[in-house]
């Protein structure tokens, strides 16, 4: 059923996240690291904008891919709990979809250390 306003929308997103936060023992995971990330950015490395914005863009991935993952997985669980190959390959191509936006997450704060070390690419 959609939902009848846009405020609706957006509580039903909010609880998604809370639910993820609840549930995803990943999700803590980013969310930690997330949190040293950008305390060693706003405290040592001091990105300039474009940092700041492959940061959240980057964070963001993370996070929404995520969900993204824990949808694919709570709506094959739902179709069947079984073992099945074709499942799993839905599954994996999910959690593949969050080590992607991972790296990427990764790079952007290697490449603002490795800007604030001063070392030339």
């Amino acid at each position: 059923m959609k939902n009848k306003t846009f405020l609706k929308s957006i509580h039903c997103a909010i609880e998604g996240l809370i639910f993820a936060l609840k549930t995803e023992k990943n999700y803590k995971y980013y969310i930690v690291i997330d949190i040293i990330f950008f305390l060693l950015d706003f405290f040592v490395f001091k990105p300039d904008k474009a940092g700041w914005f492959a940061y959240i863009l980057t964070s963001a991935a993370v996070y929404g891919m995520e969900c993204i993952n824990t949808s694919i997985e709570h709506i094959s669980d739902f179709i069947s709990e079984e073992v099945h190959s074709e499942i799993k390959v839905i599954k994996d191509m999910g959690a593949a979809g969050v080590l992607c936006f991972g790296i990427a997450f990764f790079a952007v704060q290697i490449i603002e250390c490795i800007n604030y070390l001063g070392v030339v690419l």
